[in-house]
Order: C-alpha cells, then sequence, then structure tokens
C-alpha cells in the first residue's frame, strides 16, 4: 500500500486532469456551466419544502436550511459512489493501453463530486442570511475536518464498488436499489430526535449514528450551519462524536484502499 501510495503522489497531475475533465464534461454545452450545481438542491429544496410545511406541517424551525444542508450532502455522497461505482469500467480502453495507478480513475471521480458540493455550498450562505442565522467564524474551522471525513468515507466505498464492478457488472444495478433504501434510512429531510422507541434495549436515535455514518456527517454538517429543530444557534459538533466519525470514515478509506489494490490485479483480464 505505502508503494501504490508514493505512485498516487507521482501521478497527482493526473488525478488533477481527470478531476477537471470529469468536472468539464459535466457542464459541456450549457449556458449557465458550473451554476447548474444549484439547481438540483434548489429545486429538491423547493420540492421537500412544499411537500413537508405546506401539505404537511413539520415541527421543523427553517425548514428549507435544513433540507438544505441534508440534501447537498447525500447528494455528494451518491452522485461521488455512482460515478465511482463504473469509473474503471468506462475507462477499460485506457486501463488497456497504459499504465498508471488504477486508483486514480475512482479517486478522480470522487474529488470531482466533492468539488461540485463545494461549488453548491453558497447556496448555504444565502439561506443562512434570509434567515439571519449566526454562525461564527469559529464553527467554519470544523468544516475542513468533516468535509474531510465524508471525503474518506465515501472515496473507500467506491474504491470497494468499482473494483467489485469490474468483476460484476450488475453491482451498478444492486446499488441503485441500496442507495434509494439508505436515503430513506439516513436523516436527510428529518431529524435524527424524531426517531422515537428503542431496539433490543437501544435507543433509535443513537442507533442510527452507531451503524449509519452518514447520519453522523449529515448531523455535523447541520451542527455548524443550521443548528437544532427547536430554533437553537449553530454550535460546535461533539468533539467525541466527530473523533468517531473521522476514525470511521478513514478505517472505510483504508480497507477500501486495500481492497481494491488487491482487486485491481487482473483488471486488464476482466476488461
Amino acid at each position: 500500500m505505502l508503494e501504490h501510495l508514493r505512485q498516487l503522489v507521482r501521478y497527482r497531475e493526473l488525478i488533477r486532469n481527470l478531476t477537471l475533465r470529469d468536472l468539464k464534461v459535466r457542464y459541456r454545452n450549457s449556458i449557465f456551466g458550473f451554476l447548474w450545481a444549484w439547481g438540483n438542491p434548489i429545486l429538491m429544496t423547493l420540492v421537500f419544502t412544499v411537500v413537508f410545511t405546506i401539505l404537511n406541517r413539520s415541527a421543523v424551525t427553517r425548514f428549507p436550511l435544513f433540507i438544505m444542508v441534508g440534501w447537498l450532502v447525500w447528494t455528494f455522497t451518491t452522485s461521488a459512489i455512482n460515478d465511482g461505482i463504473g469509473s474503471v469500467v468506462s475507462n477499460s480502453n485506457l486501463v488497456k493501453k497504459i499504465y498508471f495507478p488504477r486508483e486514480v480513475l475512482p479517486a478522480s471521480a470522487v474529488l470531482a463530486n466533492g468539488a461540485n458540493f463545494l461549488l453548491a455550498l453558497p447556496l448555504l450562505g444565502i439561506l443562512i442570511l434570509v434567515y439571519g442565522v449566526s454562525v461564527g467564524p469559529q464553527l467554519l474551522l470544523y468544516l475542513p475536518v468533516i468535509f474531510l471525513s465524508q471525503l474518506a468515507f465515501v472515496m473507500g466505498l467506491s474504491f470497494i464498488l468499482s473494483a467489485i464492478n469490474v468483476y460484476y457488472r450488475d453491482t451498478h444495478v444492486i446499488i441503485g436499489v441500496a442507495l434509494t433504501a439508505w436515503f430513506f434510512l439516513t436523516p436527510v429531510f428529518y431529524p435524527v430526535k424524531f426517531l422515537t422507541g428503542n431496539w433490543n434495549g437501544i435507543d433509535l436515535a443513537r442507533l442510527m449514528y452507531i451503524v449509519n455514518p452518514m447520519a453522523s456527517i449529515i448531523e455535523s454538517y447541520r451542527n455548524i450551519f443550521y443548528g437544532s429543530v427547536e430554533g437553537g444557534p449553530p454550535g460546535a459538533p461533539d468533539f467525541d462524536f466527530l473523533l468517531r466519525t473521522f476514525l470511521t470514515s478513514l478505517l472505510t478509506l483504508v480497507v477500501g484502499y486495500y481492497l481494491f489494490i488487491r482487486l485491481s490485479r487482473r483488471f486488464g483480464e476482466e476488461l
């Protein structure tokens, strides 16, 4: 793994070029260019706002800001995973013709979606101003840590799934169904604290954080950009909570990278 990491450093320019290529392809021949990174979250925020505040009164204050945070984070995750899964197979001609670290392909797909996520973040700034939410500069110091945690988690999953997809091409279809189920099991459009009851003596809200890293990541973003559903101001994420999320993401990245290296040895034969 250390040798592969050294190769990645040497091929950093290739990662950069592939990441930029993915971004350019996404916005090629579009009139508004990267501003389309705002289109999906704005439309989905409007849809959820109509459904949960007009058709069905929600107890969540500042609901558009609440849903915008969750949707941006969730979209980054699912788009990166979907693009990462097919990154090796879709570049099969490149893989078979020249040598380069194969992990460059899923890595660049994830980084392109990470850049798209950062381009969309100013939307949160607009809603924060609209609602007069006080986000102190000290809270923004947590943003790089939370973002890197999410990036590591998504990167690890993309390494695993892109490698499996080379051997089993129906992986993309299966993961599409799994992502739909995962969406409803993740607090994107509802707060975790709305989960009541327990399972085998374990509080359901706490269980959500334990088994679903995305719940922890979304909650961390909401801590610094949104606050509480009762209208409380933003605040710092719990340190132990944030540390556990970061370590889980790091473990996912290491395991995913290791499995990708092992499985990539036969990519040429399978493609």
